[in-house]
Formats: structure tokens, C-alpha cells, sequence
């Protein structure tokens, strides 16, 4: 009998000693996992802002490309200015202010919205682009206004109001009511910047892999391709 209880009390020792061997094996497993956990969660936060810095950079390079774009069109006026002198622009005199000259056609007008703009006069700018666009319909510039029109809003952070008027922009431009859509790329990759903004971002997604296999030599699908890169 005493054999029996010793056996007994000897399987229970052995038993509690391998469940405490056990317990103490999984303390060390979930400490580890908790270690495991934490890393993670430190990556996590170091790939976000990760992710911050790139878009932020992107909507720099974004900014440098479309301030090149506009210089390039700067040049293009330029270069197709007739050789005779142009006719200034009138100025309209104003008692105890400045004298202020008055865009008198549809370049001096776009040029001056856009001057607008670069210089962070973004309400000015839009109503500029506004006039433009009700004083000269059938301008060679025509399409490129209503794109920065649409900027004037972006730059805001005016997301939705942007989105309105490139849409409209592109679909004018594929029924072929604007005679030069040469904003057409820039148009496609701003769209997809605004809605990932705006949280949806299969949609923005969409348009930025559109852009690419629609233009993929221009530049706008180049910052389209970063931009998507960032999204994985």
C-alpha cells in the first residue's frame, strides 16, 4: 500500500514538475512573441513615416515637374510670338495705387494666372483662369487653363473640387471638344493623387496604372509608377 501511494505521489511530483517545466516554456514563448510584437510595431511606425517622407517628396517632385512644365510653356510662347513687336498691355491707372496692366489676349491672360499662381496668389490665379476660360473657348491654351484651373484647387487641398474639373478636362478631351489636351497626363496623375487622398484609393490606383499605360514614356507615369511603388 505504501508502494502505491509513493508511486502515486512520485507520478504527481513528476507530473506538477513538467507542467511547471511547461508553463515555463510557454512564459518564454509569449515573452518572446510580445518582443516580437513590439519590433514589429516599432517597423510599423518607421515604415509609415517612411511612407510620409516619400510623399512628401513625390508632391514636391510633382510640384517641380509642373513649375517645368509651365517654363517650358513660357518658352513655347516665346518661341511662337510673331517677330514684329507684340502690343503691350494696357495699363489701367489708379489713383494712390499702383498701375496694374491688363492682359489684352488669350497668352498675355494665361500667362498672367499662371504667373499668379507661382507667386502664391492661388485665389488670384483661379479667377484668372476663370476669365480665361469664359473670354477665349477656342484657344490653343484652352485645355491647358482648365488644368490649372483644377491645380488651383489641388494646391488648396481642395481635393473634390479639383476632381470635378479634370474629370471634366478628360472628358472633354476624349470627345475631342479641346483642340490640344496636352495636360492630359498631368490631369491623369493628379486625379489619382486627389482620390488617394480623399481615402479612396483603388480608385486613384486606377488612374495612376491607367496614366502609365496610356503615356508610359512621359513623366507624369514616371512619378505615377513611384507613387504606386510606395502603395504596396
Amino acid at each position: 500500500m505504501k508502494k502505491i501511494l509513493i508511486l502515486g505521489f512520485g507520478s504527481i511530483f513528476l507530473f506538477s514538475c513538467a507542467s511547471e517545466d511547461k508553463i515555463t516554456t510557454l512564459q518564454r514563448e509569449l515573452l518572446s512573441l510580445r518582443q516580437e510584437v513590439n519590433e514589429l510595431k516599432d517597423r510599423t511606425n518607421d515604415n509609415t513615416e517612411n511612407i510620409k517622407n516619400i510623399n512628401a517628396r513625390l508632391d514636391k517632385l510633382s510640384q517641380k515637374v509642373a513649375e517645368n512644365s509651365a517654363d517650358i510653356e513660357k518658352l513655347k510662347m516665346t518661341r511662337q510670338a510673331p517677330t514684329s513687336s507684340p502690343t503691350p498691355p494696357q495699363e489701367i491707372k489708379r489713383e494712390g495705387k499702383e498701375e496694374v496692366a491688363v492682359p489684352q489676349n488669350d497668352k498675355q491672360l494665361y500667362q498672367y494666372a499662371l504667373d499668379l499662381y507661382f507667386k502664391g496668389n492661388i485665389e488670384e490665379s483661379r479667377k484668372a483662369f476663370t476669365e480665361f476660360l469664359k473670354k477665349y473657348p477656342d484657344s490653343d491654351l484652352y485645355g491647358n487653363a482648365i488644368f490649372w484651373a483644377g491645380q488651383t484647387f489641388y494646391a488648396e487641398k481642395k481635393y473634390k473640387d479639383a476632381i470635378d474639373i479634370w474629370e471634366i478636362f478628360l472628358k472633354k478631351c476624349d470627345e475631342g471638344k479641346i483642340k490640344k489636351c496636352n495636360k492630359y497626363p498631368d490631369a491623369m496623375l493628379k486625379l489619382g493623387y486627389s482620390y488617394i487622398e480623399l481615402g479612396n484609393v483603388e480608385k486613384g490606383k486606377q488612374y495612376l496604372q491607367d496614366l502609365i499605360k496610356k503615356y508610359p514614356d512621359s513623366e507624369p507615369a514616371s512619378l505615377a509608377k513611384k507613387k504606386l511603388e510606395v502603395l504596396k
